[in-house]
């Protein structure tokens, strides 16, 4: 069967894992988090990583940490209509205000008109962009309108290692950039997730986010020690957080998974570069595709009846599919409320993509012949 994924970890980890379990090493966090992030970090491109206990803990505290920059009492968050829920209940849980954008049908990212309107007319404080299905989703007009009005860019990665916006990896190109290392994403630390990020004091604000507020998790604990001397410097709270850590097991086997992913990029982006050639005219093709680290392949058609049709040859040939992320976030319920609106001109192409959009899986278990199958039966 054709699953919508299959486990990144190998049998030959799991038993590294397991000879490293039996060597008593020190389970929280420690040593191996510090080499991961160092490695990660790395791999990205960007100066320090930070990681955490999940994509939605990644997601949660970046959030947090850039609206503490935002002089507005209620900062005023923009998000595409198309990605992952908690994208936005971050926002939601925090009492922001939430626009949501629709996308542009070629990459799946932000309507750059749409979002730079917006922009230009001082509507939103920060902008979290979704590189969805490892598509670039960021054009240079959006940064650069974004920079031009002072709005704080952040990148949702989770479904995009390593793909490239020009000669820059995603999640480096803004304040911060997430990563989730879930089963099925491009590599996993089981549960797990990072945020990327060139401000060294947003990191070391992100470790506080990350362990209760400890001031003993920052880079320069002395200093908040000395603002307070009536508590003991081991247990002073100097920011809110919450427990986001992750392990030291998940770690270690993020050590084992990084030096094989530029390759699982290769087999993902020949995958789709396939079935984009061999998919027929009833369905989009006209994906941007530079740059991309694809993570599943699309089957969004242009009407209902070819969406009937897609839906029917995946059924038949028993291919696990699944709705674009969530389709239009504004269909389902916990969108219904005050706090959001959206943005003028509403989500035309986000509506289409809900009603005419599924994809199925894509990784290193998926063959040349898979493909050519999906692409022969859709065309008869």
């Amino acid at each position: 069967m054709w699953r919508l994924a299959e486990d990144t970890l190998c049998t030959a980890e799991i038993h590294a894992l397991a000879d490293w379990l039996k060597r008593g090493e020190r389970l929280t966090q420690g040593e191996k988090i510090k080499q991961f992030e160092r490695a990660w970090a790395s791999w990205v491109g960007s100066a320090d990583s930070v990681f955490v206990s999940s994509g939605t803990t990644a997601n949660f505290a970046l959030v947090a940490c850039a609206a503490e920059l935002v002089e507005r009492d209620t900062p005023r968050v923009g998000v595409s209509a198309v990605t992952w829920s908690t994208n936005v209940s971050p926002s939601l849980l925090m009492g922001h205000e939430v626009v949501v954008f629709d996308v542009d049908p070629r990459t799946l990212g932000l309507d750059e008109a749409q979002v730079c309107a917006a922009i230009e007319a001082d509507e939103i404080d920060i902008l979290f962009v979704t590189h969805l299905l490892g598509l670039d989703a960021l054009t240079p007009t959006i940064l650069a309108t974004a920079e031009e009005h002072g709005v704080i860019v952040l990148e949702d990665c989770c479904e995009s290692h390593g793909a490239r916006h020009g000669a820059a990896k995603v999640g480096t190109l803004g304040l911060g950039g997430t990563f989730s290392f879930y089963f099925g994403h491009h590599m996993s630390t089981i549960e797990g997730g990072a945020i990327c990020t060139d401000d060294a004091a947003f990191a070391d604000r992100l470790r506080l986010m990350r362990a209760h507020g400890l001031a003993r998790e920052s880079a320069n604990p002395a200093a908040y020690a000395a603002q307070s001397p009536n508590v003991d410097p081991r247990f002073l709270f100097v920011a809110t957080g919450l427990n986001f850590r992750s392990t030291e097991l998940n770690a270690f086997l993020g050590l084992g998974q990084i030096p094989l992913l530029d390759e699982r990029i290769e087999t993902r982006n020949r995958n789709m570069q396939r079935f984009l050639a061999g998919a027929p005219s009833w369905l989009r093709t006209d994906f941007h595709t530079a740059g991309m680290s694809s993570f599943a392949l699309p089957l969004i058609a242009h009407d209902a009846e070819g969406a009937a049709r897609a839906r029917e040859v995946t059924d038949a040939l028993g291919i696990e599919s699944r709705p674009v992320v969530a389709g239009n976030l504004m269909a389902h319920p916990f969108m219904q409320g005050p706090r959001v609106r959206v943005a003028a001109g509403g989500l035309p192409h986000a509506e289409a993509v809900h009603a005419f959009g599924h994809y199925v899986g894509n990784g290193h278990h998926v063959t040349d012949a898979m493909v050519d199958e999906l692409c022969a039966a859709l065309r008869a």
